[in-house]
């Protein structure tokens, strides 16, 4: 199958069309009041790993003490000290979050408070649905993870949480930053970052810039990527406007991972695949948004949002079809797709505050229509007589053939959800200590599957309804470290799996309690305890014709979370969850867990500046281990992934480089070369592995 890869120019547009458009027509209202804030300055408190605010609660910059629900913030100097890369890399430091079903590691893939799939729709961009393979890149500036409840504010969503990726915004002081690193494997990356003001005029850039060439760390592959991202800030008395746009040209290797057999890896060169230099993801992801804001008055901001983000890329997969333990003889199939995967998002809102009878009521009304299109072009199933075994002790590549026999009954499947809805928060400060929140959302959506080439074209799906999602919370301020909240909402999923075979499923539901504890033992150290129980019905698990709905299914646990400074120069991140799953009702694997949601998880962090003459630079150091538990491989037990536990350590070094902030840093990643398996499909054919020890030498020069 030849991979398919749109052309340059035709991508272009969007960006085009933002940059031109012309800001007379948005800026004729501007009114001279007192200034504003700043929409390029971050809507966050941050220092170093705590964060005291964050917007993706309230769609607006709220103090997380104030919030019913929890929310952790993977801060950007937790990110520069770790060196994150991916948010596989940022879920590190959030407890209860970890790898789900990758699909061969082309995908984001995350299980959160039990719950979660690589297309479930928790990962967000700048607080829009994303249908992007990969979220984090060298345009991310922080990450805020909001557990539970979701769908109030953000529609169809799973009651365990969603994964929000903020970008970098222009800024009006003038900077630029160059960085590059090299990768222990083999190939590196080099990145430009700069912004600053546009003269007198009230605009802002940003321009980010990317080319990495990384060799993968298995015995062949490599990650490559282009990625450009402007954006333009214009920010006036009532008036600011911001405009994005990233393109990221991309490859990476599908990689499928190794065999278990009787529960157990398989006898394998770690290191070696069993697939073929074919296997691998080609495409381009692009992402646009553009965000105008209007003050109202001294209390009240309107905002219209626009979101656009589309992956187009292609797969072509080894497959395995079956194992022979007792000749290592490993089967595999030619398989593959094009795929178009689009999100379009427009939303209007109102955030202000209002006083009623004395009592202070911080207010969020809006409305939104999004569409979110799922489509799988030609889809390749080369037949029997087209498979090939390999040895897995002695593998020998080239005998499979590429996938080139296109399937017209599975080919040409669109996915189409489209939702219109209106909602609204309201957080009542019923005095100073106690705060009720009030929410609801009415949404109506419209979904529509079909699938097959010509003749073979079958409409499976084509309905419509509607549905009312409650949320009700309340927070006690206990004193000004100490905050106690608890919440309750309902969630609502349009199913959007289909089987191979064409099957569909009814919508998900479900119910979700949590109570919580908010603290600061210290000044720049806060705590975050949260107990929480969920109940939902339908869920669909497995893959291809594997799926199935599972019927009721249950999550209960509790979540600890600290982060923020112990002492002066010590910095401290540390997490532990605890997870009990179970399929409450299911004909075949009642009383089993949820597949890959491990009981116990945890992390430890440490990083320290170290007290040197400052004629030496500044140098910090750090590091710290996680744990994941045992986990269950499917739902139906049938074989279970180990538990876990894995090293990280850095060093990085600061100086004044001819009057030049300059840096350089190494990071070291699985300190002790654990072999480690963080994922499966499901199937004992297709069990992931993890990386072994890597280092990474970074260097930035900052003018």
């Amino acid at each position: 199958m030849k991979s398919y890869r749109p052309s340059l120019s035709s991508q272009c547009a969007a960006l085009l069309t933002l940059c031109l458009l012309p800001a007379s027509q948005l800026l004729a209202q501007e009114l001279e009041l007192p200034s504003q804030e700043v929409v390029a300055k971050p809507n966050v408190e941050e220092n170093g790993y705590q964060a005291k605010r964050a917007s993706t609660a309230s769609k607006s910059s709220v103090a997380l003490k104030d919030e019913a629900q929890s929310v952790q913030v993977v801060t950007p100097q937790t990110i520069e000290d770790f060196q994150v890369r991916s948010l596989d890399d940022a879920m590190k430091f959030v407890s209860g979050v970890i790898q789900s079903n990758t699909l061969g590691g082309t995908k984001d893939a995350f299980i959160k408070r039990g719950f979660g799939t690589n297309s479930d729709g928790s990962v967000l961009r700048d607080g829009i649905r994303s249908n992007l393979s990969k979220n984090f890149t060298a345009t991310s500036e922080r990450v805020e993870v909001l557990k539970g409840p979701a769908a109030l504010l953000y529609g169809a969503m799973d009651p365990g949480g969603l994964i929000n990726v903020i970008s970098k915004l222009p800024q009006y002081q003038q900077r630029t930053t160059v960085s590059g690193s090299a990768f222990s494997e083999g190939g590196g990356s080099l990145s430009l970052d700069t912004t600053g003001p546009i003269g007198d005029s009230g605009f802002a850039y940003r321009l980010i810039t990317e080319r990495q060439n990384e060799d993968y760390w298995r015995n062949y592959g490599s990650h490559e990527q282009v990625l450009i991202a402007p954006s333009l800030t214009w920010a006036g008395e009532r008036t600011s406007l911001t405009l994005s746009y990233e393109y990221n040209d991309y490859s990476a290797p599908f990689d499928r991972g190794t065999v278990f057999i009787d529960g157990h890896p398989a006898d394998i060169d770690y290191e070696k695949r069993l697939d073929e230099r074919w296997a691998e993801t080609r495409g381009i992801a692009e992402s646009a948004r553009a965000v105008l804001e209007y003050q109202l008055s001294d209390d009240w901001k309107s905002r219209f949002t626009y979101g656009w983000n589309n992956d187009i890329y292609g797969l072509s997969i080894a497959q395995p079809v079956s194992m022979n333990a007792a000749t290592g003889a490993f089967r595999r199939v030619g398989n593959g797709a094009h795929y178009d995967d689009e999100t379009r998002y427009s939303g209007l809102d109102f955030i202000g505050q209002q006083m009623i009878f004395g009592q202070r009521h911080d207010l969020l009304l809006g409305i939104e229509h999004e569409l979110n299109d799922q489509y799988r072009g030609k889809t390749y199933r080369n037949p029997n007589g087209m498979r090939h075994d390999i040895d897995t002790h002695n593998p020998v590549y080239g005998n499979l053939p590429e996938p080139s026999v296109v399937s017209p009954t599975q080919s040409n499947r669109r996915n189409e959800l489209t939702s219109t809805s209106v909602y609204f928060k309201d957080n009542w400060h019923l005095d100073d200590s106690w705060i009720l929140v009030l929410g609801g959302r009415y949404q109506h959506y419209d979904q529509y599957i079909a699938q097959g080439l010509g003749a073979s074209r079958t409409t499976l799906f084509d309905k419509n309804d509607q549905t009312l999602i409650p949320f009700t919370g309340l927070v006690y301020k206990a004193s000004d470290a100490l905050s106690l909240y608890g919440n309750y909402s309902r969630s609502f999923v349009p199913n959007t799996s289909v089987t191979d075979a064409g099957q569909t499923f009814d919508p998900e539901e479900g119910r979700s309690y949590e109570v919580g504890a908010k603290y600061d033992l210290r000044p720049g150290l806060s705590l975050n305890l949260a107990l929480f129980d969920i109940v939902k019905e339908n869920v669909v698990v497995g893959s291809g014709d594997d799926m199935e709905a599972a019927g009721k299914v249950g999550s209960r646990g509790v979540e600890v979370d600290l982060a923020g400074r112990i002492a002066d120069d010590w910095e401290l991140i540390a997490t532990y969850a605890y997870t009990h799953t179970e399929l409450l009702d299911d004909p075949s694997n009642k009383g089993n867990r949820l597949a890959q949601a491990p009981r116990h998880t945890g992390s430890l962090y440490l990083t320290h500046e170290l007290p040197v003459d400052d004629q030496l630079g500044t140098w910090r150091v750090g590091g710290g281990t996680r744990y994941i538990g045992e986990r269950t491989g499917d739902n139906a037990d049938s074989f279970r992934l180990d538990s876990y536990t894995l090293a990280d350590a850095f060093v990085r070094w600061e100086y004044p480089l001819l009057g030049h902030k300059t840096s350089l840093q190494l990071n070291l990643d699985n300190i002790f070369d654990k072999h480690y398996y963080p994922s499966t499909t499901g199937s004992q054919l297709n069990v992931s592995v993890g990386e072994p020890r890597t280092a990474r030498l970074s260097a930035s020069v900052e003018f």
